[in-house]
């Protein structure tokens, strides 16, 4: 074996190489403890047979020597069994090669007494000691081969010189022979310590082997019993022989219940074939709901399985794997609940109808069964919100769904679109048109009558609501999902229109209803720029004094086709599309600036002191709202106590807070503000006192019948009692006879409008009516 360092430590790291270095060392220290009774007993056979030679003293002397270094060696080798670890490997080396090169110093030294005496056993006898002690260490240092190579040729090298320089030709031959025996043993320290090495790398790495399978082994034990998921063995059987502990907090169980139990027993037997392919070597999986043995937990679970084997490669049993997949699944569950289901009332959304509606559609068309579909929407629904708050508008939605549930059979479908808008999709109607029509009317009665029912929903008091409901029915095998709806929703914006709480069928006269609205709201994109848009003013006269005090600007539209459109068409469709805050800008601004130019003008010394100004409930919720008025009123140049914004109760109920501050800082700014329509929302009067108005409006309904309604007379008496308390100024709206301004005249109230004086007219008629009083106004105006 020929030992190359290089390729020895090839595969070896440097702590590795630290490894070796320190057994080499720890060999050689074994080695060479069991050397010093040998050496001692040598020493002495040597001095014994110098006894009675001249050379007695000199090998005494040498003898002593000897014996110091055996004690040192001794020392040394009890040193380090004791404190090895105290210095490090390198240090102990360097003590033992003191030891060792001294000791081998000394005993080749002797080899000077060689020819010093003429008797040749003792001759003989230290040749034989000699190569002998030369023999031993090149076995016992071989670990430490450099270390050997030194030793021998310090303990050889002065027996040779002797040899060849003192000894006759028959000791310079055994000289070469000695030269040769040292080779010899160089030789085979060498392969000795070739072996040596090749152990300690194979011990080393067999070391590294276990320590690395023992540390597997307790990765392995760290998973398998803290896993985050479920592990269990079982034998050929079926018979569980080890379980981890998240499996046993799966099933709820304790170590003693787990651990041989019989699978073959379990209820649920769903999970055996997975369980059975292991044991027949092969990988076994379910995914699915399982329910357990013992505790009877319900789960959704993965069961994967693999064979297990011995060290012959026989399958022995196998091993589960089990997750838990249930809040997983409970989750996505959800998610696709969420996905068909209203979050509020928990009943279809419209992806759901739909799905439900094309499903009906198709068998339909299959079997000419047909199908209906109601639109429902809340009357009123608005006020209830802005007047009660959106919590008890929600509970309102809630309770509709659950009355609407109630009525329809279990084959139907309730549907909430959003917002107040529900759908009903009625089913199996048969196949005669007259047949269905009058099912479907029957359910729109039965609704009609449950909405006739107050809804107690936890506020003080009930509410009481009304449905305007369309229908549509399928006609035709090309109608889709979206045509019915539509249809549907058509129907139920004419219903509306004439008047709510009512059913209406969709009929093609109401597609066309539609499609003008739409062709409005585009048109009304572009009437500002077109200059379509245009003010009306309507007179507010001080009853006092008969004078014009004041104007009211009202909105018209002049459209290039259809004429004059009036407010009702206008607001309606400016506030659902968004546009009524532009246009509600444009407003303002002309209203000041003609209010500026008319007091400017002074015409024929007119007394007009106010100019009023609708703002709608959108655009008056818009956060800039109060700082575009404020921009405007100072671009105008108008004073602006003289400006007057109307507000409805509607406006000014819903997030009372923010409404006070806004208000406020209009007030502050010189800004009057009145409550139009006084007296026809919820909570006029819960709030009168908080809210910083300057005037209030009678609506033109209480006004109407005073003459002939004592409760509406009454009514407009305690309006004006309570606003003389608050110090407001009042005005009546839609006074239209001389009775009717007396009634007003006779109970304390400060203002009027109406046809008696005139009915809104354009700027250059209004500037007309400047000129002449009150009396000169005929009740047509």
């Amino acid at each position: 074996m020929v030992f190359n360092k290089k390729d020895f430590f090839r595969d070896v790291d440097t702590a590795d190489k630290e490894r070796i270095h320190s057994e080499q060392v720890a060999i050689a220290f074994k080695q060479a403890f069991a050397s010093l009774f040998p050496l001692f007993f040598g020493a002495s056979v040597l001095l014994f047979l110098f006894t009675k030679t001249p050379l007695f003293s000199q090998v005494a002397l040498w003898f002593s020597i000897v014996i110091a270094t055996l004690l040192w060696r001794f020392w040394l080798l009890r040193a380090y069994r004791q404190y090895s670890h105290d210095y490090n490997t390198k240090t102990w080396e360097r003590r033992f090669m003191y030891v060792m090169y001294t000791s081998a110093a000394v005993w080749g030294s002797s080899a000077f007494f060689l020819f010093q005496t003429s008797d040749q056993l003792h001759q003989f006898f230290l040749i034989f000691l000699l190569t002998g002690i030369a023999s031993v260490a090149s076995g016992t240092l071989a670990s430490l081969l450099s270390m050997a190579i030194v030793f021998l040729l310090l303990l050889l090298v002065p027996m040779l010189m002797v040899m060849f320089l003192q000894g006759e030709f028959e000791f310079q031959m055994m000289g070469i022979l000695v030269v040769a025996y040292f080779f010899l043993l160089a030789s085979a320290s060498k392969r000795i310590h070739a072996n040596i090495m090749s152990a300690l790398k194979s011990k080393i790495l067999h070391q590294k082997a276990m320590e690395a399978l023992d540390l597997s082994e307790e990765h392995f034990e760290t998973i398998f019993k803290e896993a985050p998921t479920g592990i269990f063995y079982y034998d050929i059987n079926l018979i569980v022989i080890n379980s981890n502990i998240e499996m046993m907090k799966k099933l709820q169980i304790d170590k003693e219940q787990m651990i041989g139990l019989d699978l073959k027993k379990l209820p649920d037997t769903c999970l055996y074939e997975a369980m059975i392919s292991a044991t027949k070597g092969e990988k076994g999986y379910y995914e699915g709901p399982y329910v357990s043995m013992i505790k009877k937990v319900n789960l959704w679970i993965t069961f994967q399985t693999s064979p297990m084997y011995n060290a012959q490669r026989e399958i022995i049993g196998g091993v589960a794997i089990v997750t838990d997949i249930t809040e997983r699944i409970k989750a996505e569950e959800k998610i696709k609940h969420q996905a068909y289901f209203d979050a509020l009332t928990d009943i279809p959304n419209r992806v759901l109808m739909k799905d439900r509606l094309e499903q009906s559609l198709s068998h339909y068309r299959r079997h000419g069964s047909l199908v209906a579909v109601m639109f429902l929407d809340l009357d009123h629904f608005k006020s209830v919100n802005d007047s009660l708050g959106h919590y008890v508008g929600d509970l309102l939605l809630i309770e509709t769904a659950a009355r609407l549930s109630r009525i329809c059979r279990e084959g139907d479908t309730v549907a909430r679109l959003g917002g107040d808008e529900f759908v009903i999709l009625l089913n199996d109607l048969g196949t005669d048109p007259l047949v269905a029509v009058t099912r479907a009317e029957t359910v729109a009665e039965k609704i009609h009558e449950v909405f006739s029912t107050p809804f107690d929903v936890g506020a003080a008091e009930t509410i009481t609501t009304s449905s305007s409901i369309g229908i549509a029915l399928v006609s035709s095998e090309v109608q889709s999902a979206d045509d019915l709806l539509k249809f549907a929703d058509t129907a139920m914006y004419q219903a509306k229109k004439e008047g709510r709480n009512t059913t209406r069928f969709y009929q093609d006269q109401m597609d066309q209803w539609i499609k003008k609205r739409l062709f409005l709201e585009n048109a009304l994109r572009s009437a500002i720029k077109n200059g379509e848009l245009e003010l009306y003013y309507q007179p507010v006269i001080e009853i006092s004094t008969k004078k014009i005090v004041g104007a009211e600007a009202l909105l018209r539209w002049n459209h290039p086709e259809l004429g004059l459109v009036m407010p009702d068409e206008i607001i309606d469709i400016a506030e659902e599309s968004g546009l009524i805050v532009s246009i509600g800008e444009w407003v303002l601004r002309e209203a000041c600036t003609q209010f500026v130019h008319w007091r400017s003008e002074n015409l024929s010394q007119s007394h007009i002191d106010r100019i009023a100004i609708n703002v709608s409930a959108v655009q008056f919720r818009q956060s800039d709202f109060v700082d575009k008025v404020i921009r405007i009123v100072a671009e105008s140049g108008i004073v602006p106590s003289m400006l007057e914004l109307e507000l409805t109760e509607s406006t000014v109920i819903d997030k009372i807070d923010t409404v006070i501050d806004k208000m406020n800082r209009l007030r502050h700014a010189g800004i009057n503000i009145s409550m139009d329509d006084f007296g026809t929302g919820y909570s006029s009067l819960a709030y009168l006192k908080r809210l910083p108005f300057s005037t209030l409006k009678i609506d033109r309904s209480f006004v109407r019948d005073i003459m002939s309604d004592a409760d509406d007379a009454a009514l407009v008496e305690t309006i004006l009692s309570m606003a003389s308390i608050f110090k407001f100024d009042v005005i009546a709206e839609g006074v239209e006879t001389i009775e009717q301004f007396r009634f007003l005249e006779n109970h304390g109230c400060q203002y009027f409008q109406g046809y008696l004086c005139s009915k809104p007219v354009q700027v250059s008629q209004f500037e007309e009516l400047l000129t002449h009083d009150v009396q000169n106004c005929s009740v047509q105006g």
